[in-house]
């Protein structure tokens, strides 16, 4: 069974996130900040990490750069930031894949089987 971790200090988004994650198949690790993010990738990397640019105690950004050296896996930055300059620097940290926030759960899914796939979520 392939393996998720949510790193989201958004009670309710993480919530949702884990649930649409289980129901893609995945078991799911969650965090609600960047150190305890980092410390659950690094403890065991995921197939799949999705992370929130605005985290409490550190920006998602760093949370990928630190993390693109600890895992293969495919990592998701999630984030109600939309300028180009933010989608930049999430896939120049080394981000797969730069979604925006609201989000619909469904096309969340369509969104995430793509990337998994290799493909462009657009």
């Amino acid at each position: 069974m392939p393996t998720a971790l949510v790193i989201e200090d958004d009670d309710d988004i993480r919530r949702l996130l884990e649930v649409v994650l289980q129901q893609e198949g995945f078991t799911v690790r969650a965090a609600a900040n960047g150190a305890d993010g980092i410390a659950a990738l690094e403890a065991e990397p995921p197939d799949l990490a999705l992370v929130d640019v605005g985290l409490p105690d550190m920006e998602g950004y760093e949370v990928v750069r630190r993390s693109r050296a600890e895992t293969t896996g495919r990592i998701v930055m999630l984030s109600a930031r939309t300028q180009d300059a933010d989608i930049r620097s999430g896939l120049e940290a080394g981000a797969d894949a730069y979604l925006t926030k609201p989000f619909r759960p469904q096309q969340l899914r369509t969104d995430l089987r793509r990337i998994l796939e290799g493909g462009d979520p657009a």
